[in-house]
């Protein structure tokens, strides 16, 4: 457990961490007192309190909103999308490595698969009415920006961004075990609907701009019993391979190779970093 000093210099990082961004993207230095009131609810239905308030609406400002008061220099969430995408992933990768202590790689993917999918990411952020309170232009608006899947996603990952800039890896964690604790209940049973291939999509969307393509690489058998070799590739390089007896099949379990092959790397990553990081990160909580 940290001491009282270790603490201090983690909320002094952080609060460093926080004043950096804030400088740097010029976001909401001065939220209205009007402004202030609309989200103290959503503060409420997450559980947590800001300490840099101007935090919490750079990560609901979606970037239509910013371009149309782009003469105010506020800037969108996008940053802080990016943020708390690794952050998710990390504390998720930390859960399910420490809690199916028995499972293999691949199986701890197609958990963590599942928990981060954009259904999931915006049942939670509709949960919390998390729409509500974005800021968003004019014609997001009009064309029903503030129930649109993929936005909300984003937008709940932006504020876990913000959440870890403002209060540290122990906040950030502590608030998406609240918002996951009904998947992270179901997550075994429930990891078996998962679109390999939109999981490998999204797994990859941080890691890369490249598109991901299916390539057949063999096929084999009678025109009746006919088996598809397929390769999911990024640009030449291979990352899962897949057979079955039709392209689709294939595609798919070429597309859940390469998670399992991206998982036992996190994987290995997430151990290294949960034995030689900060206190706070091997605390449970």
């Amino acid at each position: 457990m940290a001491g009282r000093g270790d603490t201090h210099i983690e909320d002094d990082r952080f609060d460093a961490l926080a004043a950096e961004e804030l400088s740097k993207q010029h976001a909401w230095a001065e939220p209205c007192q009007r402004c202030r009131e609309r989200v103290r609810t959503l503060e409420q239905r997450i559980g947590y309190t800001f300490r840099h308030v101007p935090l919490l609406f750079k990560a609901l400002t979606h970037s239509s909103y910013a371009h149309e008061n782009a003469e105010h220099g506020l800037r969108h969430n996008e940053r802080l999308e990016f943020l708390g995408d690794a952050v998710l992933g990390l504390v998720l990768s930390e859960h399910l490595f420490r809690v199916f202590y028995m499972r293999w790689e691949g199986e701890l993917s197609l958990m963590k698969a599942w928990l981060v999918s954009e259904h999931n990411l915006a049942a939670i952020a509709q949960h919390i009415n998390l729409g509500y309170y974005l800021f968003l232009g004019i014609g997001e608006e009009t064309s029903g920006g503030r129930t649109r899947v993929a936005l909300l996603a984003d937008a709940l990952e932006a504020l876990i961004g913000a959440v870890y800039l403002d209060g540290g890896l122990p906040a950030a964690r502590a608030l998406i075990q609240r918002l996951f604790a009904e998947k992270l209940a179901t997550v075994d049973i429930d990891k078996a609907q998962i679109n390999y291939k939109n999981a490998l999509q999204r797994t990859m969307h941080p890691r890369a701009h490249c598109e991901l393509r299916y390539v057949v690489a063999a096929t084999s058998g009678p025109e009746h019993q006919r088996q598809y070799t397929v390769e999911v590739r990024v640009d030449s390089h291979v990352l899962g391979r897949g057979t079955g007896s039709s392209k689709k099949e294939a595609e798919m379990n070429a597309a859940r190779d390469a998670l399992e092959r991206l998982a036992s790397e996190e994987v290995v990553l997430v151990q290294a970093v949960s034995q030689t990081s900060s206190p706070e990160l091997g605390a449970k909580t």
